[in-house]
């Protein structure tokens, strides 16, 4: 990952390397045409979580990031509530410009729900809790509602990839009520393995929509970042002879100076969506 810089949430990412600006690019033209299950694919250390926080502040629609890394469970209720509760905020606007319109009906209940109702109906009941938040957001007319969950299974192994599999199933089956929702999450190419073996019709809606990064940085990238961290011959000379880099090996080698045991090279080979 380049997470290392921009260390917090709410800053300006700065993504270096032509190959993920191509892609973010690339993300950024799928939600403009409409696509509603977007993923972002690539082996650990490959840029995923960066280009999911470069979509914090976008021009147009609201920008919900949820870090599942840290969470017990991966079901669609754990998914949503979390959702919810890191983008509170957010929530709280949409509510009060719900309630400055003097909304009617359930919308109304929801415009004067209080953070801690709202977190725990988006547990309850997640899918009526999200098309709530994408009908108020389709009224606002502040569409689209772009939510980025950064998955963070270890592996096909991890015992609750079953679960996170099938809630992307349930947000597949509910896409049509959810029109102005658009869902972006990363996975490691092991997890979509997985679902190519357990869920075909999902994985077949996946692959329309997927973004794969490139395992290693490419020369042009490598000089991009050299150039920023202000490398000179001799540093760039010492880099190349390692061999491929993961574009957060590279960056951490930025910043400890090249320091080849604490940042490693992982060369183990995954598949990706063709």
């Amino acid at each position: 990952m380049q997470r290392i810089l921009v260390p917090n949430r709410g800053s300006r990412i700065k993504l270096l390397g032509p190959s993920w600006r191509a892609a973010r690019d690339k993300l950024l033209t799928m939600i403009d045409e409409d696509y509603q299950l977007i993923t972002i694919i690539g082996r650990a250390g490959a840029g995923k979580t960066t280009l999911l926080l470069s979509l914090e502040g976008m021009e147009h629609g609201i920008y919900m990031y949820a870090d599942m890394t840290e969470v017990k469970e991966r079901d669609l209720s754990a998914i949503v509530s979390t959702v919810f509760a890191d983008n509170i905020y957010e929530v709280r606007n949409v509510q009060e410009k719900l309630r400055k319109m003097n909304i009617k009906g359930i919308l109304k209940a929801f415009a004067k729900a209080s953070p801690d109702e709202v977190v725990e109906s988006a547990r309850l009941k997640p899918m009526e809790t999200l098309k709530l938040l994408n009908d108020a957001v389709e009224i606002l007319d502040m569409k689209p509602l772009v939510i980025g969950v950064d998955e963070g299974l270890l592996s096909q192994d991890d015992p609750r990839a079953v679960d996170f599999i099938n809630a992307l199933h349930a947000f597949r089956n509910n896409m049509q009520a959810l029109g102005s929702t658009k869902l972006i999450i990363t996975l490691l190419p092991d997890v979509v393995n997985l679902i190519s073996k357990i869920d075909t019709p999902l994985f077949d809606i996946l692959r329309l929509g997927a973004i794969t990064l490139p395992d290693y940085v490419a020369q042009e990238d490598l000089k991009e970042v050299a150039q920023e961290y202000g490398l000179g011959p001799t540093e760039i000379s010492k880099i190349e002879s390692l061999g491929p880099l993961t574009m957060r090996q590279l960056i951490c080698l930025m910043n400890t100076k090249i320091d080849v045991i604490k940042c490693g090279v992982d060369t183990a080979g995954e598949i990706s969506i063709e």
